[in-house]
């Protein structure tokens, strides 16, 4: 015993539903990294200290001309970071800041 609904109820389809039609891009972890080392130093510490996350919790490798850091920041003193491990850097020696961890 099944209605069918009087013509006047019932809703025309006027155009056809093109939904879900748009694919978006999301790039791949290899070229994040391209895209990222084209930002300076201060870009990402910019980045570093502007992420949800606590600066002393994202592992980083620091790298100077003397010598590779893996550390995490601890902050940021005038024209120096300090690092967890108690290392002072001055910000004109750091030639790349490499982030490991995501910033969320």
């Amino acid at each position: 015993m099944k209605k069918e609904l009087p013509h006047i109820y019932q809703n025309t389809m006027a155009t056809k539903a093109n939904r879900n039609k748009n694919v978006y891009h999301i790039p791949q972890k290899e070229e994040r990294e391209t895209v990222s080392s084209f930002q300076t130093v201060e870009e990402k510490l910019k980045k570093l200290f502007g992420s949800r996350r606590y600066i002393f919790n994202i592992g980083v490798e620091i790298v100077t001309a003397k010598k590779v850091y893996d550390t995490k920041i601890a902050g940021k003193v005038k024209n120096s970071i300090v690092t967890v491990d108690g290392d002072t850097i001055p910000m004109i020696e750091i030639q790349d800041i490499i982030i490991k961890d995501r910033l969320s």
